[in-house]
C-alpha cells in the first residue's frame, strides 16, 4: 500500500499534466466560444485565486510590447476599437506572431541568452542574428533549433549555427559551461578546476568529462590547409594534437616534421606568404575530426593525462563507438522527449519574460535546493510544448490567450505580488527606440548616439493557426545611415548609442542586458539627442502630424491623436483641462509648439515608458 501511494505522490504532476493536457488540446479547437476556460487559467486560480483581468487597452499594449517589442500603431488601436467587448485579442495575438518583428524583437532575446556578437573576424555581419530570427520566424522546433547549432560544421556563410561554437573558439570546456547552463539550468563551472563545491558527487573529472562531447572540432579563420596529408588522415592544429589518441599523435608529429622540412624550411619568405594566402580560409570554419578527444590535465594531488570518457549532465555515462559524433550523442539525450528538464528551462525563461515572475530563480541555475513556484502550471507548459512539438510560437499563443496574462496591476501600493497582479517593468532598450521610431514621423531614426565617443484580422476561424511568419526579417548589416528598427543595430550596441544607455548588454554573458534605472536614462530621455531630434522635427511643415491637422483642422483632435499614437487612449479629463489651459492660439490654428511640449510630456511619462 505504501508503495502505491508513493507511486502517486511522485507522479502525481504527470498524471495531472495529461489530464490538463487532454483538456488544452480540446480548448485550442473552441477557442472562438467566449465563455471557454483556458486550461492555464484553471490552474493559475489554484495558485492565486483573486486574479482579476484588467483594461482591454492595456492589455493590448503589453501584447504589442511583448510580442513585438514596439507600441501599437494609430491603425492597430482602431483596430482595436471596432472589435465586440466580449472578443478576445487572440487574432492580434496571431498576427503579431506572424509579423517579422516578432522574430527580430525574440530573436535579439536569444541572441542575448546565446551571447553573439554581430561582427567578428571573418564573419558576415548578423550572420547568427539571422540565422536565429529565420528560425523563430519558420517556427522552428526548439530542439531542432539547438539540435541545429549542437552539431553544426563548415563554414559559417553555408552554416551560421556554428558560431554558436565559434563565439568561444570552439573551446570545448567553455562550451560545457555554457550548454549546461543554457539549455539544462544547470551550473558547473566551478569544477573546471576543482570539485564542485555546492552540487553534490560532481568532480572536476565530470566537468571534463562533459567537455569531452564538443572536443571532436576546432575553428580555423586565418590560414589552414585541411586536407594537407588527404582526407582520410587526422589533421588538426598543433596545439590540439595532445588530444589525439597517442599512435595518431606519433603519425601526425611525424608528417609534420617531414613536410616541414621538405617545404616549409626551404621556401622563401615569399613563398611562404603566397602559400598562406592560397590557403586562408574565406570564412570562420568549423571543423569536425572523430579521432579528436579531451585528455584530463595532470596535477599534484590526481592522476592525469588520460582521454576523458563523456558524460551526461545527469551523472550518465554515454555509450558511444568510436569515432562516433559525440555532439549528436550529446544533442538526443539532451532533446530526448524522457528530459523534461530540458523544456522547462526555455518555458521557464520564455514565462518570466511574459508573466514577470518565475517558476524559479536563477534562470541558469536549478539545483537541489531550488523552490519551484507554480510547479503545477510548469508541469502543465511543458506537456503543451511537448504535444506542439516544442514549436515557441506556439507556447507563447498559449500563455497570451489565457486570462493570467491579461491580470490586472495593483492599486494597492502595499500589495505588489508579481503572481495574482502583473508588475509593470520599464521598456528595454529595443522597446524604447522601437516605440520612438514609431511614433516619429519619418518611422525612421538617423542618429542613435547619446553618449560622447569618450565617455562613451480574420483569422479567428483558423484552428490550429499556422504561426510561420510572413514578411522579410531586418537584421545588423554596417554603415547603416539610417534605422527603421533596433534590430538594425550591431550587438553588443555601441556604447554611446541609446541602446546601450538603457541597458543593451555587452554579451560577455548569457542575457547580461540591465533593466535597471539610472540617472543617465533619465536625462536622455528629458534632453539626449534622439528625443531632442524626434520633439524638434515634430510638427514640420511636412511631417504626418502637420498633414493630420490640415485635415481635421483641430488642435484638441490632433492632440487626442497624439494621446492615441503614444498610450493608446484619449486624454482625461483633467489632462484636457492642462491643455486647455496651456493653449494660446485658437483650436484652429495648429500651434507647433504646443504640439512638441506635449509630445515632450508624453515621452517622459511613466506610462509611455512602462510595460503595464
Amino acid at each position: 500500500m505504501r508503495l502505491v501511494l508513493n507511486l502517486v505522490r511522485d507522479f502525481r504532476y504527470l498524471f495531472l499534466s495529461i489530464v490538463f493536457l487532454i483538456f488544452a488540446v480540446g480548448y485550442v479547437f473552441s477557442r472562438p466560444k467566449q465563455n471557454v476556460v483556458h486550461p492555464l487559467d484553471s490552474l493559475y486560480l489554484k495558485l492565486s485565486p483573486n486574479t482579476a483581468k484588467t483594461d482591454r487597452r492595456i492589455s493590448f499594449r503589453r501584447l504589442s510590447l511583448h510580442l513585438r517589442g514596439v507600441i501599437p500603431s494609430v491603425t492597430e488601436w482602431k483596430e482595436l476599437d471596432t472589435l465586440p467587448q466580449d472578443q478576445s485579442l487572440e487574432s492580434f495575438a496571431v498576427s503579431f506572431l506572424k509579423q517579422p518583428e516578432f522574430a527580430e524583437y525574440w530573436g535579439t532575446k536569444v541572441t542575448s541568452m546565446l551571447r553573439d556578437k554581430s561582427k567578428g573576424r571573418k564573419i558576415p555581419t548578423g550572420a547568427f542574428f539571422q540565422y536565429v530570427a529565420g528560425s523563430l520566424h519558420k517556427n522552428k522546433p526548439y530542439d531542432q533549433f539547438v539540435k541545429e547549432m549542437l552539431i553544426s560544421t563548415g563554414t559559417v556563410k553555408e552554416s551560421p549555427a556554428t558560431l554558436f561554437y565559434i563565439r568561444d573558439g570552439a573551446d570545448p570546456l567553455q562550451t560545457a559551461e555554457y550548454v549546461g547552463r543554457l539549455f539544462y539550468a544547470k551550473r558547473v563551472a566551478c569544477a573546471r578546476c576543482h570539485d564542485h563545491p555546492y552540487i553534490s558527487d560532481f568532480t572536476r573529472r565530470d566537468y571534463y568529462a562533459l567537455a569531452a562531447f564538443f572536443s571532436q572540432q576546432f575553428f580555423r579563420d586565418g590560414t589552414w590547409e585541411a586536407d594537407r596529408y588527404g582526407k582520410s588522415f587526422s589533421y588538426v592544429p598543433r596545439e590540439l594534437e595532445i588530444h589525439l589518441p597517442m599512435e595518431d599523435q606519433k603519425i601526425i608529429q611525424d608528417k609534420n616534421n617531414e613536410w616541414n622540412r621538405d617545404n616549409w624550411n626551404k621556401w622563401t619568405d615569399e613563398q611562404r606568404k603566397d602559400y598562406q594566402k592560397k590557403h586562408e580560409v574565406e570564412y570562420a570554419t568549423l571543423y569536425y575530426q572523430p579521432k579528436l578527444g579531451l585528455r584530463f590535465p595532470h596535477t599534484d594531488d590526481a592522476p592525469g593525462g588520460d582521454l576523458v570518457r563523456p558524460k551526461f549532465l545527469d551523472g550518465k555515462e554515454a555509450k558511444l563507438k568510436p569515432g562516433e559524433d559525440r555532439r549528436k550523442a550529446f544533442a538526443d539525450w539532451l532533446t530526448n522527449k524522457s528530459n523534461d528538464r530540458f523544456r522547462k528551462v526555455i518555458i521557464n525563461r520564455v514565462w518570466t519574460e511574459l508573466m514577470g515572475w518565475s517558476f524559479f530563480t536563477p534562470l541558469d541555475d536549478w539545483n537541489e535546493d531550488t523552490v519551484v513556484t507554480g510547479e503545477e502550471i510548469l508541469n502543465h507548459l511543458d506537456s503543451y510544448f511537448l504535444a506542439n512539438n516544442l514549436k515557441l510560437k506556439e507556447l507563447i499563443l498559449y500563455i497570451v490567450t489565457s486570462n493570467a496574462y491579461h491580470r490586472s496591476l495593483t492599486s494597492n501600493g502595499s500589495d505588489q505580488d508579481p503572481i495574482r497582479y502583473f508588475s509593470p517593468k520599464r521598456l528595454d532598450s529595443d522597446q524604447l527606440l522601437n516605440s520612438l521610431i514609431r511614433i516619429s514621423d519619418s518611422q525612421k531614426i538617423s542618429n542613435i548616439r547619446e553618449r560622447n565617443l569618450s565617455w562613451f484580422t480574420g483569422l479567428m476561424d483558423q484552428k490550429p493557426y499556422d504561426l510561420t511568419g510572413t514578411g522579410t526579417i531586418r537584421y545588423p548589416e554596417d554603415n547603416l545611415k539610417e534605422f527603421s528598427n533596433a534590430v538594425e543595430v550591431e550587438r553588443p550596441a555601441p556604447y554611446h548609442s541609446i541602446l546601450s544607455v538603457f541597458g543593451s548588454g555587452p554579451r560577455v554573458d548569457i542575457s547580461d542586458d540591465v533593466d535597471e534605472l539610472t540617472i543617465e536614462q533619465m536625462l536622455t530621455l528629458m534632453n539626449g539627442r534622439v528625443v531632442g531630434k524626434l520633439v524638434w522635427d515634430f510638427g514640420n511643415k511636412d511631417s504626418l502630424v502637420k498633414q493630420e491637422f490640415d485635415q481635421l483642422k483641430s488642435m484638441d483632435l490632433t492632440i487626442g491623436n497624439l494621446y492615441y499614437r503614444l498610450l493608446g487612449r484619449s486624454p482625461s479629463i483633467g489632462e484636457k483641462e492642462k491643455i486647455k489651459s496651456l493653449k494660446t492660439k485658437a483650436d484652429t490654428v495648429f500651434d507647433k509648439d504646443l504640439l512638441q511640449d506635449i509630445f515632450w510630456a508624453l515621452i517622459n511619462s511613466q506610462e509611455f515608458q512602462h510595460t503595464n
